[in-house]
C-alpha cells in the first residue's frame, strides 16, 4: 500500500512540547547527579506521573508518598528497578485507588540515567523524608545487575506482590501482560495511516524515523527496544498520555487504537481479519512479543 503525507503548520510551542515527550533517551548523566535526574523524569516520565508526581487518576499511580513505601519493603528495592527496566502491567491499587494503565519498559535509557532518575524520585515531593533510614542511592552498577535476568512485564507484575505486602491486584489477575498474539485488520492500518498523516508526521517523519521537530522514531530497532516485549495497552495507554503532544488523549480510543495498527503494521507485524480492540482490558492481553 502506498502511504501519502502531508505536512501541516505548527506553532513553535506545540514543537517544543513534542521534543519533551518524545520518547527518547536523556543525556548519559551520574547515577548520583540530582540534576540528571531531574532531566531524565522530565523528558521521558512527566507526562503519565506528572510534574509534582502525583500520577494520573484511574492510570497513572502517584509516586509521592509512594516511592518511600515501596522502598520499605524488603524486596522493594529491586522491584522498582525492575519496573523502570521492564514495565509494568496490571491493575494495581494505590493508597485506596485502583489504577489501570501500562508503564513501558525504560531499559533503553543508560544505567546512570535509570540509577539518576530512580534517586530522582525516592527524594522529590518531600519523599526523602520518608525513605528507609538504611537508604542508599541507587547506582549504575546496581542497575545494571538488575538488568538480569530480563523479565515481561507480567513478571514484573507478579514481583508487587513481595514488594507492597498483599496481592499484586485489587480486580481480575488477568489483566498482567499479554500472551495472545496481536491481530489488526488492513483496514485499521489504513485509518490509522490517515490519523498519522494529519496528526504524527510533522514530529515523528514520513518514514517514522523522526521528523522536523525530533520525534522519537516508531520504527525499527527503537520500536523493538521500547515496545517489542509489552502488550498492546502498554503502546496505547503512553500515546493516550502524551500524544498527540498539544492535546494529549483527544483522540477517540478507536482512534487510538487504529492508530497501533498502523504503527504494527509499519514495524511487519501481521495483518489478520480480527480488529484491534480499543478497550485496555482486551489489548492488556495481546503481546507484542514475536515468536
Amino acid at each position: 500500500m502506498q502511504r501519502r503525507f502531508f505536512r501541516f503548520s505548527f506553532p513553535a510551542s506545540v514543537a517544543a512540547a513534542a521534543l519533551l515527550a518524545a520518547v527518547v533517551p536523556a543525556q548519559a548523566q551520574s547515577g548520583g547527579s540530582a540534576d540528571a535526574g531531574s532531566r531524565v523524569y522530565t523528558t521521558n516520565c512527566v507526562a503519565c506521573h506528572q510534574a509534582g508526581g502525583t500520577g494520573m487518576a484511574g492510570a497513572f499511580p502517584p509516586l509521592a508518598g509512594h516511592v518511600p513505601e515501596l522502598l520499605k519493603r524488603a524486596d522493594g528495592r529491586t522491584y522498582v528497578g525492575k519496573v523502570l527496566l521492564f514495565g509494568l502491567e496490571g491493575e494495581i491499587n494505590v493508597n485506596g485507588n485502583n489504577f489501570a494503565g501500562a508503564m513501558p519498559p525504560w531499559n533503553a535509557l543508560s544505567d546512570d540515567d535509570i540509577a539518576a532518575v530512580l534517586n530522582y524520585v525516592s527524594n522529590a515531593w518531600d519523599n526523602g523524608k520518608s525513605l528507609p533510614a538504611d537508604f542508599k542511592p541507587f547506582t549504575s552498577d546496581e542497575i545494571k545487575v538488575l538488568r538480569a535476568p530480563e523479565l515481561s512485564s507480567a513478571q514484573v507484575y507478579a514481583l508487587r506482590s513481595g514488594a507492597t505486602g498483599g496481592a499484586p491486584a485489587t480486580a481480575t489477575a488477568g489483566g498482567a501482560g499479554g500472551t495472545a498474539p496481536v491481530s489488526f485488520t488492513a483496514d485499521q492500518v489504513t485509518t490509522g495511516s490517515d490519523i498519522y498523516s494529519e496528526r504524527c508526521v510533522q514530529c515523528h517523519g514520513d518514514k517514522l524515523d523522526n521528523g522536523e521537530f525530533g520525534g522519537a522514531a516508531l520504527n525499527g530497532s527503537y520500536f523493538k527496544k521500547h515496545w517489542g516485549g509489552g502488550s498492546v495497552a502498554a503502546l496505547t495507554t503512553y500515546m493516550k498520555a502524551k500524544m498527540p503532544p498539544d492535546r494529549p488523549g483527544s483522540l477517540t480510543d478507536q482512534n487510538y487504537a487504529d492508530l497501533a495498527a498502523f504503527l504494527l503494521d509499519s514495524n511487519d507485524y501481521p495483518k489478520g481479519d480480527k480488529e484491534l480492540p480499543s478497550d485496555t482490558a482486551s489489548q492488556q492481553k495481546l503481546t507484542l512479543k514475536r515468536n
